[in-house]
């Protein structure tokens, strides 16, 4: 009960525990980056309770338990940007229902005004900075730079020209040459083959592809049963459908990615086949742990590597042609430039045990050694302002609530 701030934050949670209601010293509570769709009305016991962190979560307006929020004495700061499902309304709600409250939601713009991944050219740095969250880019700007801001004073874009500047004064990223492993070559070309006629299938049908945002002429998902909670419900049927439509080209990739690692083969859930997809710097927010890439065609030599961050001065160049590279997309990751046709193939994990984030690849040294700036799970750099530093300290776990 003595506990003042608890951090939950990106932990796959989908439901808090009425326990948490037991906390009644609680001052600060963080489940930003989690999978809830609804608050619960413990939180209505929580009367020392003054800024809840819900971010980026599921949130619905009708599962926000308002009534019990409206409850807290000390109440103040509650935080429900980007869920996805909250908007206007929600603003134009919470204003009423909770005066007095500084309430933040993401009122989304229209979809023609978005900006997404594949908006980012690749070949600038700040576009591969972008995907990276705000507290990273400080915790970045002031133990690799060694220029700390005050998260109260200096907003996102501030610490962003910042750190532009620090790498122009101390120059680029360093560039790690990866290897992926090879796939044997009649498995390549049938596989490849395989992929052509999807492509070929899709224009004749003019079938548009599934994610509208990703910048690929083609692009399709196929998920195995394992990628489903309710692996007998609507979505978990429809995926078998779809399965069974392409299961040439999903039993081959499986048997490609079973010549290099057995026990991934065994995981992973999902299978992402793109044609011709470009650039996007992104980070992959679902993932559990690392994925495979497989990249295939007749594209430009020395073009099409898969890239990702390594650290704050050094991203690793991993080639994929006829190879699978193993990259942790919890990293930011993109394309580099070519020409020509490039197929690739995805594998990655969404569901079951996951694997701590660590390292952006698995082969070769690293080139420069930066200390990491991302929080890995129950452990956070924490701004103190007395101080004016970044001190490491211990995560809270939700095994402690009961």
């Amino acid at each position: 009960e003595s506990l003042i701030s608890l951090d939950l934050s990106r932990n796959q949670i989908r439901e808090l525990p009425a326990a948490i209601g037991g906390l009644k010293s609680l001052k600060d509570l963080n489940v930003s980056r989690n999978w809830l769709r609804a608050l619960p009305g413990a939180l209505g016991q929580l009367l020392n309770l003054v800024k809840l962190d819900a971010l980026s979560n599921e949130l619905r307006l009708n599962s926000l338990n308002l009534d019990a929020l409206a409850l807290l004495p000390d109440f103040r700061e509650l935080d429900l940007r980007h869920n996805d499902r909250l908007g206007e309304a929600a603003l134009k709600l919470l204003s009423v229902r909770l005066p007095g409250v500084h309430c933040q939601v993401t009122v989304p713009l229209a979809f023609d005004q978005k900006l997404h991944a594949a908006d980012r050219d690749a070949t600038l740095l700040q576009s591969r900075l972008e995907p990276h969250c705000t507290p990273t880019l400080r915790r970045r700007l002031a133990l690799v730079f060694g220029e700390v801001t005050n998260p109260a004073t200096v907003a996102r874009a501030e610490v962003m020209q910042r750190l532009l500047k620090h790498y122009e004064d101390s120059g680029p990223q360093v560039v790690r040459k990866v290897q992926g492993v090879p796939v044997s070559p009649g498995l390549c070309e049938e596989l490849l083959g395989v992929m052509q006629d999807w492509v070929k299938s899709d224009e004749r049908r003019h079938v548009e592809k599934e994610r509208p945002t990703i910048r690929a002429q083609h692009y399709i998902i196929l998920r195995s049963p394992e990628d489903f909670t309710d692996k007998l419900g609507t979505k978990a049927a429809k995926a078998m459908v779809k399965l069974k439509r392409y299961s040439k080209m999903w039993e081959l990739a499986r048997k490609a990615v079973g010549e290099v690692d057995m026990e991934f083969a065994s995981r992973y859930t999902a299978v992402a086949f793109t044609y011709n997809f470009e650039g996007s710097p992104h980070i992959d927010t679902q993932n559990i742990g690392p994925f495979y890439g497989l990249a295939l065609g007749d594209f430009s030599e020395g073009g099409g590597a898969l890239c990702v961050e390594c650290s704050a001065r050094e991203v690793a160049h991993v080639d994929t042609r006829n190879k699978l590279g193993k990259v942790d997309g919890r990293f930011p990751h993109w394309v580099s430039p070519y020409t020509g046709n490039r197929f690739s193939v995805i594998y990655y994990q969404t569901l079951g045990e996951g694997v701590a984030k660590s390292t952006a690849v698995f082969a070769g040294e690293p080139m420069v050694d930066d200390p990491p700036t991302f929080a890995p799970s129950g452990y956070q750099y924490k701004y103190c302002e007395e101080t004016h530093t970044f001190f490491p300290d211990p995560g809270n776990k939700l095994s402690g609530l009961g």
